[in-house]
C-alpha cells in the first residue's frame, strides 16, 4: 500500500479514532512515575532549569522550501493554479533548532551545505541566522522542496533531495558527544545509507543522553538495520497517524500502538492533529487535548511540536508541562505561512517559558 491509499484509509479511521479518544485517560490522570518524569543531569540527578538548560545536538538537511497555495492537489493528469505563498530555508532538523535557537536553549547545529543556486541560498540564510561552523561539501548541491498547500491548510511535499542524502563518515568526526545531554534525530535523515553513518556516530554518546526521534512522513525507507540501531538507543518517538501506520502496517490504531510496544521500550508521543496528541508507555494512553484552531498551513507543525517538547524537556519541565508547550507552539505554527516558525518577541517568549512550572 502506497502513500496515498494508506493516508486515504487512514482518514476513513478518523470516526473511530475519535470513538477510541473518548475511552482513553486523559494527561492530567498520568501516574506519577510519567508525571514526574524529566531530563536529569548525571551523575548527580538535579534537574536542569531555563538558566542550565540540557545540551541539545541536531545534525541534519537543510532546503530550499517553495510553498504554493492551491484550492486541491490535482489528481494525476490533472491541473490547477497555485500562487507563490512563502520562499525560504526548512528542514525538519533546521525548524527545530529555528525555536530552541529563539528560546536560547544552549545547542550544536551542524548542516551539510553544498555546492550551487540552492545551496547558496541556504548557506546565505544559516550564516545570517547565526549558525557556524556547517559542513561543506563541493559535490552536490542542496536540496528543493516544493510545498502544496490545500484549502483546508493540509500539505503535501515533492523533494528534490540534496547533499543531505549523502553524509559522509568524515562530517561527523568533529561532533563530540561528550558534553551532549540530548541528540534529536529525523526521520528524514536517517533514511537508506546515511542511517547507519548517523546512529554509528551517536552509539558513542553517554549511557544517560536522551534520543528524541521525529519519524516524518519517509520513515518506511529506514533500513532495517538502521531500525534495530535506533531502537536500541531507546528514544522518545515523536511520530504522526500516517507515521505510526507507516511503522507498523497498521491502520487500526490501538493495534499499531500494540504492535510499535513490541518493537521498542520507548515512549510514544503521538501527534493527533486537531485532537493533540496521545502518549503511550508500556500498555497505558494518555490523551492531551486542545482547543483546534483555524490552519492556515500545517507546514512545519509537528517540528514545531517537537522543538516545543524538547525545549521544555531541556528546561526542566516535566513531561506533562513539555507536551503542554509543544502543543502551544503547534497551535502557532498552523497559523503562520512556512515552515519556521518565528516568536514575534523571543525575549518574551523566553521568559513565559521561566513561567511554567517544572
Amino acid at each position: 500500500m502506497n502513500h496515498t491509499e494508506l493516508g486515504t484509509y487512514i482518514q476513513r479511521e478518523r470516526e473511530r479514532d475519535l470513538a477510541y479518544l473518548q475511552n482513553v485517560a486523559t494527561l492530567e490522570q498520568i501516574p506519577p512515575t510519567l508525571a514526574n518524569f524529566r531530563l536529569r543531569r548525571a551523575p548527580d540527578g538535579s534537574c536542569y532549569t531555563p538558566d542550565q538548560a540540557a545540551r541539545v545536538l541536531i545534525v541534519g538537511g537543510a532546503f530550499v522550501d517553495v510553498t504554493l497555495g492551491l484550492d486541491h492537489v490535482p489528481t494525476v493528469g490533472g491541473d490547477s493554479y497555485a500562487k507563490e505563498l512563502n520562499v525560504g530555508i526548512g528542514g525538519c532538523a533546521l525548524n527545530v533548532a529555528h525555536i530552541l535557537k529563539q528560546l536560547a536553549i544552549p545547542m550544536e547545529l551542524k548542516v551539510p551545505v553544498g555546492n550551487g543556486p540552492y545551496a547558496s541560498i541556504v548557506d546565505k540564510q544559516l550564516r545570517a541566522d547565526g549558525y557556524t561552523p556547517l559542513i561543506e561539501s563541493n559535490e552536490h548541491d542542496c536540496g528543493y522542496c516544493l510545498c502544496l498547500v490545500d484549502r483546508n491548510g493540509e500539505r503535501t511535499f515533492v523533494v528534490v533531495p540534496g547533499v543531505e542524502n549523502y553524509l559522509q563518515k568524515e562530517w561527523m568526526q568533529d561532533i563530540a558527544l561528550e558534553n551532549t545531554d540530548l541528540i534529536y534525530i529525523s526521520g528524514f535523515d536517517i533514511t537508506e545509507g546515511n542511517g547507519e553513518v548517523y546512529l554509528e556516530h551517536y552509539a558513542n554518546k553517554r549511557a544517560d543522553t536522551v534520543v528524541f526521534f521525529d519519524a516524518g512522513a519517509r520513515v518506511d525507507f529506514i533500513t532495517q538495520e538502521s531500525w534495530q540501531r535506533l531502537l536500541s538507543l531507546t528514544p522518545i518517538l515523536h511520530l504522526n497517524r500516517l507515521e505510526l501506520s507507516l511503522i507498523t502496517g497498521i491502520i487500526e490504531l490501538e493495534e499499531a500502538l500494540q504492535k510499535l510496544e513490541s518493537m521498542s521500550d520507548s515512549l510514544v508521543i503521538l501527534s493527533l492533529d486537531a485532537q493533540g496528541c496521545l502518549l503511550s508507555y508500556h500498555g497505558e494512553r494518555y490523551h492531551h487535548r486542545i482547543t483546534p484552531v483555524q490552519v492556515v498551513d500545517a507546514t512545519g507543525a509537528g517540528d514545531s511540536h517537537t522543538a516545543g517538547i524538547i525545549a521544555g524537556l531541556a528546561s526542566g519541565m516535566t513531561l506533562p508541562h513539555a507536551i503542554e508547550l509543544g502543543s502551544m507552539f503547534s497551535a502557532q505554527a498552523v497559523t503562520m505561512l512556512g515552515a519556521r516558525l518565528n516568536f514575534a518577541n523571543a525575549q518574551a517568549m523566553q521568559a513565559k517559558l521561566r513561567q511554567v512550572k517544572a
